[in-house]
């Protein structure tokens, strides 16, 4: 059997490289844990901000038929509630806990401060950040400044396709003392129902995740890997084995899966990690580091 054990850094140690990616689930401790006795080395909070979002009107999530198209509004119970969700999570996860990143949102430097000092006295094994906007200045300051005030906890930063020469930015979010690089968030698109003439989300606009984005998503991560040497957790699109080890052989380290969820329920943990071994056993792998950025080498 392969070794699929994932040393992301000399502090976070993964038994596997699958982990459950920012979502809805990552809003309630009880589907944390469900995540991680399903099978999910690592878990991912929702985007938590220093207040309370209540979200967005029904509907705000709908499958096109290529992937689903949502518009939650970044609700979130707030960071304070955040912190009592990891911790409720940990007692209740009891012996099958694994490690947890969360996730953190803010429109500028001084609300990422704020943010970074509050979730970590929720002590999360990685703090992964989304940022407003990809300006390479302001990407270096606000990394930064997340560095500073995580103190020795590892961060990680999420960048999203839409943003353009993403491999360079990455390279200043690692410059700027970032320890991981997450891609790719879901990317902006619109979904129409021509029969009532109108859009199907209420919000009429949304983010696409699923089968449509792998494409995108593995050309992103091949850009950061050829321009950083920390490792990249990748994610977008996948929901089989050989969707993981495309993006493992692109660049990725680990591996998030969201959408994978919706159709393929909680199972989709192991059933993906079993359809990987059979792909690594099927042509001769024996652990990760042998095919992780092998297209490139």
């Amino acid at each position: 059997m392969p070794d699929f054990s994932c040393r992301l850094s000399d502090q976070i140690h993964l038994k596997t490289p699958i982990i459950l990616a920012s979502g809805i689930s990552g809003n309630s401790d009880s589907l944390l844990v469900r995540a991680a006795k399903s099978g999910a080395a690592a878990v991912t909070t929702k985007s938590c901000t220093l207040k309370y979002r209540p979200g967005t009107d029904n509907p705000a999530s709908s499958d096109w038929g290529c992937g689903l198209i949502t518009n939650l509004g970044l609700t979130n119970p707030g960071v304070d509630s955040m912190v009592y969700l990891i911790n409720a999570y940990r007692q209740k996860a009891a012996e099958s806990v694994v490690p947890v990143i969360a996730n953190i949102y803010a429109d500028n430097p001084d609300e990422f401060v704020e943010l970074t000092t509050k979730i970590k006295l929720a002590q999360p094994d990685i703090i992964e950040f989304v940022l407003p906007e990809y300006d390479p200045g302001l990407v270096a300051e606000i990394t930064a400044a997340v560095r500073v005030n995580a103190g020795l906890i590892p961060i990680s930063v999420k960048l999203s396709a839409i943003c353009s020469h993403i491999g360079k930015v990455a390279r200043k979010a690692q410059d700027a003392g970032a320890d991981f690089i997450t891609a790719v968030n879901p990317v902006p698109g619109m979904v129409i129902d021509a029969y009532a003439a109108k859009p199907f989300l209420s919000q009429g606009s949304g983010w696409i995740s699923g089968p449509s984005l792998k494409p995108i998503a593995l050309k992103c991560i091949s850009d950061i890997y050829k321009e950083v040497s920390i490792p990249i957790i990748g994610m977008g699109g996948v929901s089989s084995g050989l969707d993981m080890a495309e993006m493992i052989l692109a660049g990725a380290s680990a591996v998030g899966i969201g959408s994978a969820l919706y159709y393929r329920g909680y199972e989709a943990f192991t059933k993906i990690l079993v359809e990987f071994e059979e792909f690594m056993n099927s042509e001769g792998y024996n652990n990760l580091s042998e095919i992780c950025g092998k297209i490139w080498r």
